[in-house]
């Protein structure tokens, strides 16, 4: 009998919520095996760090959503510094998970990649034929980035529902937009639960494409973190000694 074999990266690898750091460190050290692990096993399963002191809102939560979005439960997640109570992106893995931090939160489903979308395409149509105008330059700068950044995540098989203006013309973006409202006004007076100030979404088409851009980006991520390291290492060993006098002894 042959047993189950662990990846040599993942055999001191047993925090249920482990840090951001940590996760880096395994992405790094680990390759894309590792990443494959942590995506599959750890980012989209189990109870998030922000809801550890009632997991029962959780559920809550999610059975409310699915119910609005006409999906099961299971097809929600949740990811980001809720996850594990502190992001595993590089420049901010030190930072906790706070009360008021963001939720950002993953869709699985087929049906509404595609009804997103229908719906950005219509948005960037109307765009670009001057149908619908930004209110101001900011936003316009804002809108051209995303139609020519968002065409290369649904390539990959995903898409960022808040790149999608929530105007009515955009039907069901609008409407999970203004459910992230919801949301976020309920957690506030729901007991035990966090309050954040915003929460967004990012819709998959399938699983498939869920565990390989979350592996994906933690293998960037991994390698940025390295390099940082590498960089303070290299800083501490060339730093010019200490100019402070020295006490005297007596």
């Amino acid at each position: 009998m042959t047993p189950f074999s662990v990846r040599p990266s993942m055999e001191t690898f047993t925090e249920t919520h482990p840090s951001g750091v940590d996760v880096l460190k395994t992405a790094y050290e680990g390759g894309p095996d590792a990443c494959e692990a942590l995506a599959r096993t750890w980012i989209t399963e189990g109870i998030p760090v922000a809801f550890a002191e009632c997991p029962a809102v959780y559920d809550s939560m999610r059975v409310w959503l699915a119910g609005k979005l006409s999906i099961h439960p299971k097809q929600i997640g949740l990811t980001g510094s809720a996850r594990f109570g502190s992001s595993f992106v590089p420049s901010r893995a030190d930072k906790p998970f706070g009360p008021r931090s963001d939720l950002d939160f993953f869709l699985v489903s087929e049906a509404l990649f595609t009804a997103y979308r229908a719906d950005f395409c219509s948005w960037r149509d109307d765009f670009r034929s001057g149908r619908v105008k930004a209110k101001n330059a900011i936003e316009r700068g804002h809108w051209e980035d995303n139609a020519e950044r968002v065409p290369k995540n649904i390539r990959r098989r995903f898409i960022d529902v808040k790149k999608i203006p929530a105007r009515r013309r955009y039907r069901t973006a609008q409407r999970t937009l203004n459910l992230m409202y919801l949301l976020t006004e309920k957690l506030k007076v729901t007991l035990r639960s966090p309050s954040p100030r915003q929460a967004s979404v990012r819709c998959y088409e399938d699983w498939g494409s869920v565990i390989k851009q979350m592996s994906m980006s933690l293998e960037r991520s991994g390698r940025t973190y390295a390099r940082a390291r590498a960089r303070g290492r290299r800083s501490e060993r060339h730093s010019p000694p200490s100019c402070a006098p020295v006490e005297a002894q007596t």
